[in-house]
Order: C-alpha cells, then structure tokens, then sequence
C-alpha cells in the first residue's frame, strides 16, 4: 500500500513537471468570499516572451471576462460598496468582485474605460502620483473624466512606486502621507483605498501601520487569493491575478480559488 502510494505521488510530480498545463488549481475546494481581481495593462502584446505580457489584458478578453461575472452571478462592486459594508460589517451583495488596476496606464483610459461605461460596471484605479501625466499614463483631465462617469474610484500607489520596506520611516510616512494629499486635493473626494507597490513583499510590520495612520481603510497587496466578506481588515486585502494569455477556465479558478496557477 505505502508503495501505490509513494508510486502515485511520483506520478503526479512527474505529471507536473512533464506537462506545465496541468499546474493548476482546479482540485484545490472553492472558496465563497469577495474576491479583488489585479490587472495592470489593457492592450494587445502578441509576445508572449514580452515582459509586460503577464500584466496586458487584451481588451476583448476583459469583455469576456465580464460577460462571464454577470453570466454567472456575480457582482461587481463599487470601494463606495466596499466601504459600506465594511462600515456595517454585513452585506446582502452575493459572489462580490471588484476590477482593480494597478499604476494608471494610459490604456486604462483608452481601452478599459470604453468597457466599462458599455456594461456598467465600477472599477478602483490606483494610481503612482509622480507618473500621472508622463508619457504612458493618464494625465489629470482624463482622471476627473472617469471620476465624472461614476464608475471608477481612485486609490494610491504612492508617489513613486519605491519598495516601501527599503525606506526610512520617514520617507515611507511621505510616499503614503502626500499621495493621499495630492489625489484629495486635486479629485475633490477623500480616498481611502491604497495598494502596496511590490505587492506580496511590499509590506511589513513596520509599514502597515502607516497606512492606517494616514487615513485609509482599505489595503491591497498581491497576495493571492479570496477575502472574507465582509471584510474585517485583520489582514491586507488579498488579490486574485487573471494574466494575459489565459483563458476563461483560467478565469473561473481566479474567482473560485484565488488563483489559476500553483
């Protein structure tokens, strides 16, 4: 018996190492919960070896991506929905999900905001402050421009998109402090969302606590996986990856386990 055993869980390895395709998490349980989707770029690259490849979304897979959410019942929420329940700590929104996009590219305005206004669905943007109006990114009319529609929130991702944990306590206290400032002053409402550049290895217990120091509610980091809902801000707000090139089964291990791959 401890042979079959030993024998099978060869198998699988080499299985796995064999045949990349099959490194998935399908047979990992599903999971109920609110689940943030991470997107970066909104564009075509045909390159798979290109660097940005993993974080481009073409924009007609996005389009099916949200076809999908509705298909299937789920929610797309608003961080003025999140806020709320969070706020009450209950919430009657089913299978929540919120589209999240990291940096500000101008792409964001060009290819994802057309989507969004033709189905309706909200999306948090979190935006480098020292980037916005340089070449790739949005400038500030086409920021008041998306606030205006009522579908896309702001957050921060600093000003700079410095690794926060290499900084000196007091240059972390600017990075979050005068984004936050900035952003306020210039889209006229309070913002209480901020994402960690570097994601999973952007924080610690040195740097989280200035986050809420500074004002915010909610935080974001590349942790894979599905969030509690509502959540109770015991840890960051952990971030599902959907990548270029994947596909829509791809997409419902995003939602269902928090991630696609191992």
């Amino acid at each position: 018996m401890i042979w079959c055993i030993a024998a099978l869980i060869v198998l699988v390895i080499y299985l796995f190492w064999r045949f990349p395709q099959l490194r998935k998490t399908w047979y990992l349980p599903k999971r109920k919960g609110f689940v943030a989707l991470m997107y970066h770029h909104v564009g075509v690259l045909e390159n798979p070896q290109d660097e940005q490849f993993p974080f481009t979304l073409r924009p007609d897979m996005l389009e099916r991506q949200i076809l999908f959410l509705k298909a299937n019942g789920y929610t797309p929420i608003s961080l003025a929905e999140l806020e709320t329940a969070y706020r009450a700590g209950k919430s009657s929104i089913q299978k929540p999900v919120m589209l999240t996009f990291d940096d500000g590219y101008l792409d964001n305005y060009q290819n994802l905001f057309p989507l969004l206004k033709k189905y309706q669905v909200p999306a948090l943007i979190f935006l480098i402050t020292d980037r916005i109006g340089t070449p790739g990114y949005m400038n500030w009319n086409q920021i008041n421009e998306m606030k205006a529609s009522g579908l896309v929130s702001f957050g921060s991702h600093t000003l700079s998109h410095r690794r926060l944990r290499s900084l000196s306590d007091e240059e972390i206290a600017r990075e979050i402090t005068e984004s936050k400032r900035l952003l306020q002053e210039k889209l006229g409402a309070p913002v209480t969302a901020f994402c960690y550049p570097y994601g999973a290895g952007g924080f610690d217990k040195r740097v989280r606590p200035q986050v809420f120091k500074a004002g915010y509610l909610f935080d974001f980091s590349t942790k894979k996986g599905i969030n509690p809902w509502p959540w109770k801000g015991k840890s960051t707000l952990r971030r599902a990856f959907p990548r270029g090139g994947e596909t829509l089964f791809d997409y419902h291990l995003q939602l269902t386990r928090g991630q696609s791959k191992l």
